[in-house]
């Protein structure tokens, strides 16, 4: 319910600031269009390989892990210092995520989803209030 909250309230944010100035200008578009371009590449052709290797139980960690890298490369472009710290965390929550589930018998989707998403999630609540306050 709360990451409902968060995507409304950013929603709205986004509608009341839609013409406000923004990071982007063509030459960081360039660049943010390459790397998450390289992030879609890289995520769907070694979830392909996890899949026809028999190992699609490790197709969410690595794409967050995936996510977690791409964030360090955004967070100078995009000039948000807080990305370094989401960046860091999602990818050590991916990287713990398949030795963690193992030990516990848990799917590693159930993880990987929980750290992630935890996160992002309060990624979201920090960058809310720092554009609210």
């Amino acid at each position: 319910m709360l990451s409902v909250a968060v995507a409304v309230a950013g929603g709205v944010l986004t509608w009341q600031h839609w013409s406000d100035a923004t990071t982007f200008d063509p030459a960081t578009s360039r660049v943010f269009g390459v790397i998450v371009g390289i992030e879609f590449v890289a995520a769907g052709l070694v979830a392909a390989v996890l899949h026809v290797r028999r190992l699609p139980d490790l197709v969410p960690a690595w794409v967050a892990l995936v996510v977690g890298v791409h964030l360090f490369p955004l967070a100078p472009l995009l000039r948000y210092p807080l990305l370094y710290v989401t960046a860091g965390l999602v990818t050590l929550g991916a990287l713990v995520a398949v030795p963690v589930a193992r030990s516990r018998s848990l799917p590693v989707s159930a993880v990987t989803g929980l750290a992630t998403g935890t996160v992002l999630l309060a990624t979201a609540l920090v960058s809310l209030t720092t554009v609210v306050a």
